[in-house]
């Protein structure tokens, strides 16, 4: 913790070098003096402009260091960044050669006039840029330099449809409160989010953003950060997809045990829990929220979760006819079709292969050979042959719809 803190100090130190300009030599009486002269009379609460009929041009990017957290189930969104705001007060113009070729000051940001954007869509409490510890770069020439930096909590609705093949869209939304178009008239210098200093994240990845102003019916301009997020998917896909579909293949096994071993009924119930704890991980991570869509892993897990209970239900039902007595006469219509299967597998290599209905001795010999053990492994083998299939569509479908 103390080393990714100090690495933060490092990065804003080296951001601010980056945005700063070099001054000449001055004494601290100059400067002093030139900052009691910028400051007598001046009023913070009017903007800089001698001709009220022309709008302040207030030039505008955003670079980001890193993101902190992104939570998918409360829609918090937190990001660690800088402004870069730029703008002319001509209150704030002096000659160097008066004050010993003094070009450039800084000034506390309370003590003069900022163009302070206030963020409208927080987690939390609504709140403007920078702090009382952030100064500005005023130069001779009226140019001021603000370079507030700022942990931006942000709300930001998740769409977890294809999760976690996911890309998710935030954005930081701000007003410059007070001020319409008319007074202030606001310019991106760079459409897209500055990224020199950003420190990649462990679970998204940045793979677009956009800087751009979207003009209201109110007559502000409001300053829109837009990131694209992109899931890193490699822990997801060794943590849950593969252990998943596994268990969903293993589903079928069931029918290979022998009926006597009297495990299939644990091994099917331990299979569906395994399912619903793999659903109560994924609900604890997803909002709750149902739009714009549920999560199609979701749906699948579901699916999972029905099928589980209906596997559970054939291996009773398979286990009741495996234990089924003896003495306790077959259905006509199972009984032909597994002596013609039986038929069938013994004459298989013979050109000519006897019609099924046809009523010979032998017929009526392999009818009556039929048991309810035999009924049972028919029974098991379709079973199987199905879970298999609803295991294999079940990943063709899923990767089918999220890639």
């Amino acid at each position: 913790m103390a080393e990714r803190r100090i690495t933060q100090i490092v990065y804003v130190v080296c951001f601010l070098c980056l945005f700063s300009d070099i001054t000449t030599g001055s004494t601290l009486t100059a400067e002093q003096n030139l900052q009691t002269t910028l400051l007598t009379g001046y009023k913070t609460n009017l903007r800089p402009g001698m001709n009220r009929s022309i709008p302040l041009d207030v030039n505008i990017s955003f670079h980001i260091f890193f993101i902190k957290e992104f939570q998918e189930s409360t829609g918090k969104f937190s990001v660690n960044g800088a402004f870069v705001l730029e703008w002319n007060d001509e209150r704030l113009a002096w000659d160097p050669n008066s004050y010993d070729n003094l070009t450039m000051t800084n000034l506390p940001q309370t003590q003069i006039w900022i163009p302070n954007l206030v963020n409208i869509n927080p987690f939390g409490d609504i709140s403007g840029l920078g702090s009382d510890l952030i100064s500005l770069e005023v130069f001779s020439t009226g140019y001021c330099k603000w370079v507030p930096y700022q942990s931006f909590q942000v709300i930001c609705d998740a769409d977890v449809t294809k999760y976690p093949f996911d890309t998710q869209y935030c954005t930081m939304n701000f007003f410059m409160w007070s001020y319409k178009k008319n007074s202030v008239k606001i310019t991106i210098t760079s459409p897209t989010v500055g990224f020199s200093l950003y420190t990649k994240h462990g679970l998204w990845d940045i793979v677009n953003s956009l800087t751009y102003t979207n003009p209201t019916v109110h007559g502000y301009d409001e300053v829109i950060v837009g990131l694209w997020l992109e899931r890193r998917t490699a822990f997801y896909i060794s943590s849950l997809i593969i252990p998943m579909f596994s268990i969903s293949m293993l589903m079928g096994l069931v029918f290979l045990l022998p009926p006597e071993s009297g495990e299939r009924v644990g091994f099917i119930t331990t299979v569906l829990l395994s399912y619903i704890v793999f659903l109560t991980i994924i609900q604890d991570k997803l909002p709750e929220s149902s739009e714009p869509g549920l999560s199609i892993i979701g749906y699948i897990l579901m699916i999972c979760v029905i099928w589980g209970t209906l596997t559970t239900a054939l291996v009773i039902i398979s286990l009741c006819i495996h234990n089924a007595p003896n003495d306790q006469s077959l259905p006509g219509f199972i009984r032909k079709i597994l002596s013609c299967k039986r038929r069938r597998a013994t004459v298989k290599n013979i050109k000519v292969v006897k019609p099924c209905d046809t009523k010979t001795d032998s017929l009526v010999d392999e009818e009556e050979d039929v048991t309810w053990a035999d009924v049972g492994k028919a029974f098991d083998r379709i079973c199987m042959i199905l879970c298999i299939l609803q295991g294999i569509l079940t990943v063709i479908i899923y990767f089918g719809l999220v890639l």
